[in-house]
């Protein structure tokens, strides 16, 4: 592309373990530069669900940023961000903030004994602050606990058989007997983000598939899952509603569906949320150029991860879209990407750990080749 004055919107996923959005953005834009000293940049974060969706979101509506005290999954005290965003009238939060795998010392990584109940207390926070609508992203949770512990902190009651309060756990699902509603039911409008259409409990649900990455061995995974089974059929008997099978129950431990069972929420793409809170398709539009990026983009990605979804986009709305990434494990052939470049090939190694730092340089040297093309 021969450089005139461009505007290019710099939009790239994080750069898992290495570098947020916004500094993967700042390295991108700092290599553009370069080679294009006359264009107009335009940063902005891309997410679809996961860590980072609410921060995202924020930036992206002028929002106001906040910090409430709360407890992580293990129960510990911790300090979890949550945003207004720029309408004044939304909150966003990401179930990470207060229940996320990341925040946990490996010891204590174990989705039996991890609870939402953290988040439960940011959902209750933002309540207090009067706003009409929430929105939450799902990803990065270290818990299985089928969203029960989110709805403890709101006033659910989980029983056994005794009538005795269950831990709001994995394990303490095992126990349930009967769920009592609060009285009166607080009045909410959540939309979860969820990247993910995995179905609450089976060889494909929660426990199964994303358990053993929280800490779980075989045993537990079976535990969980019968946990997750015990509080579809008692949700079903005494809320009446079964939504066990809906894709997305199963993201963030269960949390999906117990966000849908207990408060009503509905599950959405974090990427169709991304693009209608920011003014997405009015955004590129304006542009010239779209460049994104994110750490690999594998087969994963062309299952509708963020900078798939983007160029897809971009491609309708007819704006060429390049892509800088840290490793390109398809064939190029499947590449929805004018230009693409990776910081290591197919065939290398894996970087080794390094700073972020060096890896915001490589970046930069990344996209400064790229638009030199």
């Amino acid at each position: 592309m021969k450089e005139l004055r461009y505007s290019v919107l710099v939009m790239p996923d994080k750069f898992k373990g290495t570098l947020t959005s916004s500094e993967a953005a700042r390295a991108i834009v700092r290599g553009l530069r370069h080679a294009w000293p006359q264009a107009r940049f335009t940063r902005a974060t891309l997410a679809d669900g996961g860590e980072g969706f609410a921060a995202a979101l924020a930036r992206a509506t002028g929002g106001k940023p906040h910090r409430c005290a709360s407890v992580d999954a293990a129960q510990r005290p911790c300090r979890a961000a949550w945003s207004l965003l720029g309408d004044g009238r939304t909150a966003v939060f990401d179930l990470a903030a207060a229940s996320g795998l990341a925040q946990l010392p490996f010891a204590l990584r174990d989705p039996l004994r991890m609870s939402t109940f953290g988040s439960g207390l940011v959902l209750r926070r933002t309540l207090a602050a009067g706003v009409a609508k929430i929105l939450i992203g799902l990803g990065g949770s270290a818990s299985n606990d089928g969203g029960i512990g989110l709805a403890a902190a709101l006033g659910w009651k989980f029983l056994d058989r005794l009538g005795d309060a269950i831990a709001p756990t994995g394990a303490g699902l095992l126990r349930l007997d009967h769920i009592v509603a609060p009285w009166p039911r607080p009045r909410l409008r959540i939309v979860a983000a969820c990247d993910v259409d995995n179905p609450l409990f089976g060889r494909n649900g929660a426990a199964y598939r994303f358990a053993p990455q929280k800490g779980a061995d075989a045993d537990a995974v079976r535990l969980l899952d019968r946990g997750l089974r015990r509080l579809a059929r008692i949700v079903e008997r005494d809320l009446g509603r079964d939504l066990a099978g809906v894709p997305g129950a199963g993201a963030a431990g269960g949390c999906g569906f117990g966000l849908m069972a207990f408060f009503g929420a509905r599950l959405e793409s974090g990427f169709e949320i991304l693009r209608r809170e920011m003014h997405l398709d009015a955004l590129l539009r304006m542009n010239d150029l779209v460049v994104t990026g994110e750490g690999a983009f594998d087969a994963t990605s062309l299952s509708g991860k963020a900078p798939y979804r983007l160029a897809r986009l971009a491609h309708e709305l007819h704006v060429p879209v390049w892509g800088v990434f840290g490793r390109i494990d398809v064939p190029a052939s499947r590449l929805p990407f004018a230009r693409a470049t990776a910081l290591v090939g197919r065939d290398e190694s894996p970087m080794a750990a390094s700073s972020s730092a060096e890896h915001a340089l490589r970046l930069e040297r990344a996209a400064f080749e790229l638009a030199s093309m």
